[in-house]
């Protein structure tokens, strides 16, 4: 009798092969490989969530902006201007006040916002990015009357946009002003973005790159709304574009300074847009 024609209580049975140490060591692997892929590819597709809502307050802020032009004579929000040959933005000043033309420092970028806030059917939640560590103003308690309110209560905690520095230096503009800040400002300037990243947080140098830098010297002027790789940008035709880089709008000239390179100043030309505050 051969093997093959023994009984089958005669074979000798295969013992099965028991785990190694190896395979252990594989199988943890990659079950921890595919954990992370799990988490990476839901961390990437609620960023990208955010930032569509983020457009989506950009583009409420700028139809906010258009009605405000429209019960004003086509122009856009402004406080007190001191006007002169280098007039210095301020920002988040007054919060504690009641009127922003009279309670605020003169140049006030960020209480241009707030009069949006004060004027439009618009809420706090809109000025506040999904993706940034910002929280929606609530008026120090008084949260249905911003009207009682001058400017933002905290910029670095309620504010995550930045708007144009529209205190312009004497003769960059017609005196009479009838140009400039207004619904005729070009479809290409930009009107408003994710907060500028100014100079001083970690990574952050938004005077570094220049329009030919590299993405890694690039991203140093990225706003850190969405981890430094761009931020979204309100045109002055009202519509909102993702960008990889600062280095838009009309002469492709970084928005978060001024065409001379400069942060907090004003603008050299009227078509030099100056995003501010920072979150320094």
């Amino acid at each position: 009798m051969t093997h093959s024609q023994r009984p089958s209580s005669q074979r000798r049975l295969a013992r099965p092969r028991a785990f190694t140490y190896i395979d252990v060591l594989v199988l943890i692997c990659c079950l921890g490989l595919g954990i992370l892929v799990a988490c990476f590819s839901r961390g990437r597709s609620i960023d990208v969530s955010n930032r569509v809502k983020c457009a989506s307050n950009l583009r409420q802020i700028g139809q906010a902006m258009l009605l405000y032009a429209n019960d004003n004579g086509g122009k856009y929000p402004r406080v007190i201007f001191a006007t002169g040959p280098d007039p210095k933005p301020t920002w988040g000043t007054g919060a504690a006040g009641s009127n922003p033309f009279v309670d605020v420092q003169p140049n006030d970028v960020t209480a241009t916002m707030f009069l949006l806030l004060r004027t439009q059917d618009i809420t706090s939640e809109v000025f506040v990015c999904p993706n940034s560590n910002a929280e929606k103003d609530r008026f120090g308690g008084d949260t249905n009357y911003p009207i009682n309110r001058a400017n933002f209560t905290d910029i670095k905690k309620n504010l995550s946009y930045s708007m144009h520095n529209p205190y312009v230096k004497d003769g960059i503009v017609p005196a009479d002003d009838k140009v400039y800040w207004t619904t005729n400002m070009s479809p290409e300037f930009a009107l408003a973005a994710d907060v500028n990243p100014g100079m001083t947080g970690e990574g952050d140098s938004v005077l570094r790159p220049n329009v030919s830098s590299s993405a890694k010297d690039m991203r140093a002027g990225n706003t850190n709304s969405h981890d430094k790789d761009g931020q979204n940008v309100l045109y002055g035709d009202g519509h909102v574009s993702w960008e990889p880089n600062p280095f838009v709008g009309v002469n492709r000239e970084n928005i978060y300074t001024t065409g001379d390179g400069k942060i907090a100043a004003s603008p050299i030309n009227p078509d030099d847009s100056v995003l501010l505050p920072t979150d320094d």
